[in-house]
């Protein structure tokens, strides 16, 4: 028999301690840098620094019980619109349901000062509505403004997340049960206090956690709206931006407490449930009039929905300085298209956040997957690396962007004021996302696979490229998307981190309503642009097994 040194047996268990060993090591160092050490100079710096006062007393007490009021409110307010839009579109039989379904995530995909900027041209000061209504009844001064405005921004905005639980739910759960209780004589509202809300409590309590924390971390809409209605977040910009150090901190922790508080309080519960067979019981197909009445309703709450969509594309091929004159703006133009196109330095701002997003995505993923093969694959140390991996996720971006620069502001690490803090803000703001999903994809992956490629003489970068990645990559590709796409449409951390150097593009279009805002519309159409087809080459990707095939 002639020996094959190709088909050598080895022992799967070779080099196996040394390499978890490396990989924990070098996932520590970068969370420690990152993560760890910023956190830590924040609380040290902001106690030494503490000021009573500025909590206790005047704007800061006020922003702190803005806050908290705002982020209940946003709970209340998207959870109503977001449980019952997906109550009926999940048990209504109407038409275009599937495109329906799909329609209601649309507003998660507008960048955050994209809508808000939008909502200000609808409901603002000289917006189309007031307009109209000083055209149409001769109401003077009619504008949404304060705690109004930003509770409608942000209904709009956080509704989808307790939409897609609530209908993840909903397709899990057993009709059975309330068929039963139906059967029994139980009343429709009965079954749904006592049967459909308990098995839907571990959904509710988790959309309600990522709006209580959304709001709580919401910078836009405050910052466009909340002129004499402060939040912390828009404080602590404003007392930064006077080099009022110790007050900006010390609110700074303020937010960071609040964020954490309503991890506790809002904290999602493991409830027993039951797996669907049939799916989610419908409302009688038979009443064609009760299913086209309803099916109108929504069609027309879906409408609404995508005004401010509607309103960026159109305000983006207008003549703003003919819209002065008009009621509506009628009068289209490419002028702002091409006076992008046609200005050199316009280009900056999209250059900038495509080289910063990109290398965001890609250090992220360097880090993620480490950590989520030790998280996933419960090697030692993964406790503590799933610990500080998710500890940006339970901070505000305006929390993260405070401690980069008080980590990052000493003379032996001067990284602050260099074009290096705003990707490095995008990383961190990515790492919680990126490595849950890894670590997701990771988990169920069969170590049995791997074993057999070493069994066969293959080698561990083979095994990696041929075996590992093409199973894990759509999953990858999907989240690292997501990293690409919300670091570009950033705005917390970059106004707190920019440099005119490497001005994003989310801080351009913020700078350009003010004296054009043509020019604004027309980054904002792009930064969306952008945006989707992120989102299209990411499920392409993932359509063709990832972009490492799949051997």
């Amino acid at each position: 028999m002639v020996y094959n040194p190709q088909f050598t047996i080895r022992n799967p268990q070779l080099n196996r301690v040394p390499l978890d060993r490396y990989v924990f090591l070098f996932t520590m160092a970068v969370l420690a840098a990152a993560v760890a050490y910023p956190s830590f100079r924040l609380v040290v710096d902001a106690f030494r620094l503490w000021r009573w006062d500025a909590l206790v007393s005047g704007p800061g007490y006020e922003a702190v019980r803005n806050t908290v009021l705002i982020g209940i409110g946003s709970v209340l307010t998207s959870g109503v619109f977001g449980t019952a839009l997906a109550f009926l579109v999940a048990r209504c039989d109407v038409p275009g349901r599937r495109l329906l379904s799909t329609l209601a995530y649309l507003p998660f995909a507008l960048p955050p000062l994209v809508g808000v900027l939008s909502f200000y041209y609808l409901i603002g000061r000289d917006g189309i509505l007031p307009r109209t209504l000083e055209h149409a009844f001769g109401w003077h001064g009619v504008t949404l403004q304060g705690p109004a405005a930003i509770l409608l921004i942000h209904t709009h905005a956080f509704y989808v997340f307790f939409y897609a639980m609530v209908s993840a739910a909903l397709a899990n759960l057993d009709p059975s049960l309330a068929e039963a209780a139906r059967t029994l004589g139980a009343k429709p509202r009965r079954v749904a206090a006592y049967v459909t809300l308990p098995l839907l409590r571990p959904a509710l309590a988790g959309a309600a956690l990522l709006t209580f924390m959304a709001s709580a971390a919401s910078f836009s809409a405050p910052y466009f709206f909340g002129q004499d209605f402060a939040m912390l977040s828009t404080r602590v910009y404003s007392e930064r931006m006077q080099f009022h150090q110790d007050t900006a901190l010390t609110l700074t922790m303020a937010l960071a407490a609040i964020s954490l508080a309503g991890l506790v309080v809002f904290r999602a519960k493991r409830y027993p449930t039951r797996g669907a067979s049939k799916g989610a019981p419908r409302f009688d197909e038979r009443r064609p009039a009760r299913r086209w009445g309803v099916g109108i309703a929504l069609w027309a709450v879906m409408a609404l929905l995508l005004v401010p969509h509607a309103t960026i594309l159109w305000l983006a091929f207008i003549d703003h300085r003919a819209w002065q004159a008009e009621l509506f703006p009628t009068h289209l133009t490419l002028a702002n298209f091409t006076a992008l196109i046609h200005d050199p330095r316009a280009l900056v701002p999209i250059r900038n956040s495509l080289w910063m997003s990109a290398l965001a995505a890609a250090v992220t993923l360097a880090v993620a997957l480490p950590a989520g093969y030790l998280i996933g694959r419960r090697r030692p140390g993964a406790r503590f690396v799933g610990l500080l991996s998710m500890l940006p996720w339970a901070l505000p971006g305006t929390v993260v962007a405070m401690s980069l620069i008080t980590a990052f502001n000493d003379p032996w690490l001067p990284l602050y004021n260099t074009i290096w803090m705003l990707p490095l803000a995008y990383i961190v703001r990515g790492l919680p996302m990126l490595t849950r999903m890894a670590a997701a994809s990771i988990e169920p992956f069969d170590a049995s696979l791997w074993e057999a490629g070493r069994t066969l003489g293959a080698s561990p970068a083979y095994c990696l490229r041929r075996i590992v990645l093409p199973q894990i990559a759509p999953a990858l590709a999907a989240a690292t998307a997501l990293v690409f796409v919300t670091s570009l449409g950033e705005f917390v951390a970059s106004i707190l981190l920019y440099l005119p150097a490497n001005i994003p593009i989310a801080v351009q279009i913020n700078m350009e309503w003010r004296g054009n805002v043509g020019i604004a519309f027309a980054y904002a159409v792009l930064l969306m642009t952008l945006v989707c087809a992120a989102f299209i080459a990411s499920r392409r990707i993932a359509a063709h097994g990832g972009i490492f095939g799949r051997g």
